[in-house]
């Protein structure tokens, strides 16, 4: 037994428990939502994936024979059972028979394959799941896959390499995927199927193994020795030599234990790969490299596999909250649900204009939203006009027409105040349509935080969302008119009215002519002018007081009448809605789609909850992921402070120093 490198238990001890924490995880489901590490084997159609597979277990128990054998995935686990004098395997499909006879295990093999591809030659992909309790064989789960298939035989689909290649892809694109590649000596390695689709999807050769087949059937004066030590093509894991059964000793019924020996003894006597490195040549030296690699991958992947799984239980969780419990039958518990889920709107659109985080509005959208952005709107209110001076649209001759326009019979060198309403009016008017336009985004936004909200809330309940939208949508046109008047009436009094207390406007204009004949060298200026300037200066300053009232008064009344009366009011009108509506009452139901969504939730939440249990019920396990999983969620609710105070996940789980995974991180 190969022996632990940092001098604690024994590395195939470590790796069993490992492989049997995987091994229920998949037992429980886990595989349909969280991807496992596993072994595949990836091989060209009788390149001697089948044979290899039989001298790793020590068994002979596979389908044999010419052409296409292997036409289903097959999920090989193996136990090593040191103990057992008998080995016996069990069929995933039943359980509770335990097959001792490995003829019959390989008779049952292709009544599966049968019934699912057909009795021809025909590839289905559908695993086998068969675990295997032998003292021969290693703890390893390998995926024996059917080879990839250039011609079509028997009643194969025309385009079979596709179909196998496909599959084989599938199964070896996955990251936590060790490639077991196998590659004939009597081929051209360059050209290898298997090995271009290994190098393809795992570039870096990061968990790609390669496995030379048929090195004893190799043309007279070849080898396979610059194959294995990878000066052909090199892998970052390397190549390892086998010398499998021949058809002839398959059908001369040669036993694996048998074919073992001879394997060794080929190697051992051969000049050419009895001297290369050890651990390059041999199921042996396989088995031991496999067990190794997958050990650690094992180690690195399942902290991830954890987290995933918390993850992902968080998602279910969160999603089951938002559907919520199946649809009451009565009257009275569908009124209560109905009332729980207008209370949960308006809350949720309160929350989402005062800013207030609430993690389900919050993934409505992740731009600025709410009160924040009406209050962006309010500040570009007006902006436009204080960039130029109002009576920049005046020329002198305007405004010297508007002064002899109002006159009268009146003595000179007294302006009108008609001249100066008469020039101050048509800019009054320009302040109405700025703050309407106002209004009118505001309401919008408003009514798409509303219909956001209610699509998500009222998902469940899509009969009655147009409803609930109408009743929402009525409340917000009501508050919209009643702001609208009251804003039309302030603008109106600023025009009707012409009046102000501002210090600064009495100051202008008490220092407009004194300020214009000021200096004792200063010549006379023309009165026509003078007074032109005087009325300009006026308008500019009063128009400028007006719209900087304005300015600050228009987001006011929105913010109060609109904005806050909404709130206020939503939910007592949603509630009064309801009460007097049948219609409501009677739409209210679950689409199909949503009842099948919150029983796969419910599944999913159940797999992922005994995967959690798995991973919680060995104590070498429990410890070091519960600090996992403390540490991510400290580190996500305080970051600085556990730079300081948390230890390494490693320190952490040391304790007595005797736990797996203390070993392992």
């Amino acid at each position: 037994m190969v022996e632990n490198s940092s001098g604690g238990a024994p590395l195939y001890e470590n790796l069993r428990k490992l492989i049997s924490v995987v091994d229920e995880l998949r037992d429980v489901g886990l595989q349909q939502y969280i991807r496992l590490p596993r072994i595949a084997v990836l091989g060209t159609q009788s390149s001697g994936k089948s044979s290899l597979l039989e001298m790793i277990v020590g068994i002979d128990f596979l389908p044999r024979g010419e052409g296409v054998v292997t036409r289903r995935p097959l999920e090989l686990r193996l136990v090593h059972s040191p103990h057992l004098d008998v080995p016996y395997a069990i069929f995933e499909v039943k359980k509770d028979e335990k097959f001792t006879d490995f003829e019959k295990v390989r008779a049952r093999i292709e009544q599966l394959t049968n019934e699912e591809a057909g009795g021809q030659k025909n590839i289905v992909d559908k695993e086998i799941v068969l675990t295997v309790y032998s003292p021969t064989a290693p703890d390893l789960t390998v995926i024996d896959l059917p080879g990839i298939t250039r011609n079509p035989v028997g009643d194969q689909p025309k385009n079979i390499e596709e179909i196998t290649r496909n599959m084989a892809e599938r199964f070896v694109k996955d990251e936590r995927t060790i490639i077991l590649c196998v590659i004939a000596a009597n081929a051209d390695i360059s050209t290898s199927d298997a090995l271009q689709t290994a190098m393809r999807i795992d570039p870096k050769g990061d968990r790609t193994i390669g496995v030379i087949t048929k090195i004893d059937i190799m043309d007279r004066g070849t080898n396979a020795k610059n194959m294995l030590t990878g000066k052909d093509i090199p892998l970052k894991l390397g190549y390892v030599g086998v010398k499998g059964r021949s058809q002839q000793d398959i059908h001369d019924k040669v036993k694996v234990k048998v074919a073992l020996e001879a394997e060794r003894q080929f190697f051992a006597t051969n000049p050419t790969y009895s001297a290369l490195p050890p651990g390059l040549t041999g199921t042996d030296a396989l088995v031991t490299k496999l067990t190794k690699v997958l050990f650690q991958h094992i180690r690195e992947y399942l902290p991830q596999i954890y987290k995933e799984i918390i993850n992902k239980t968080k998602e279910c969780e969160e999603r089951l909250k938002d559907l919520g419990d199946a649809l009451p039958s009565d009257t009275n518990g569908k009124t209560r649900l109905l009332w729980d889920k207008i209370t949960q709107f308006t809350e949720h659109y309160k929350n989402f204009i005062r800013g207030k985080y609430d993690g389900r509005t919050s993934k409505l959208s992740k731009e600025i939203s709410g009160g924040a952005k009406i209050k962006m709107m309010f500040h570009d209110l007006y902006k436009d006009f204080l960039k130029d001076k109002p009576t920049s649209i005046y020329e002198d001759k305007d405004i010297q027409r508007a002064i002899d326009l109002h006159q009268g019979d009146s003595i000179p060198g007294f302006p009108s105040i008609d001249s100066f309403l008469y020039l101050i009016h048509p800019l009054l008017k320009k302040l109405k349509e700025p703050a309407i336009e106002l209004l009118n985004a505001v309401h919008m936004y408003l009514e798409t935080m509303a219909s956001e909200l209610i699509d998500k809330i009222f998902e469940r309940f899509p009969s009655i969302i147009d409803e609930i939208t109408d009743c929402t949508f009525k409340v917000l046109r009501d508050e919209k008119e009643n702001t609208r008047q009251i804003i039309e009436n302030m603008i109106e009094s600023e025009q009707c009215y012409v009046f102000t207390n501002d210090v600064e406007y009495m100051t202008k204009r008490t220092n407009i002519i004194p300020q214009a004949n000021s200096g004792p060298n200063q010549q006379p200026q023309d009165p026509q002018k003078l007074f032109i300037k005087e009325m300009r200066d006026r308008i500019d300053s009063y128009f400028e007081i007006v719209v900087r009232n304005i300015r600050d008064s228009v987001p006011k009344v929105i913010g109060f009448f609109l904005v806050k009366a909404v709130q206020e009011k939503m939910q007592f009108a949603l509630h009064t809605e309801l009460n007097r509506s049948e219609t409501i009452m009677s739409l209210l139901g679950e689409p199909p789609h949503i009842t099948a969504e919150r029983e796969t939730l419910s599944k999913v939440l159940d797999v992922l909850r005994k995967a959690k249990k798995v991973l919680s019920k060995d104590p070498d396990l429990a410890i070091p992921l519960s600090k996992i999983h403390e540490t991510e969620h400290d580190r996500g609710s305080d970051d600085s402070k556990n730079v300081q105070t948390k230890k390494p996940v490693q320190q952490q789980s040391g304790g007595g120093g005797g736990g797996l995974f203390s070993k392992m991180f």
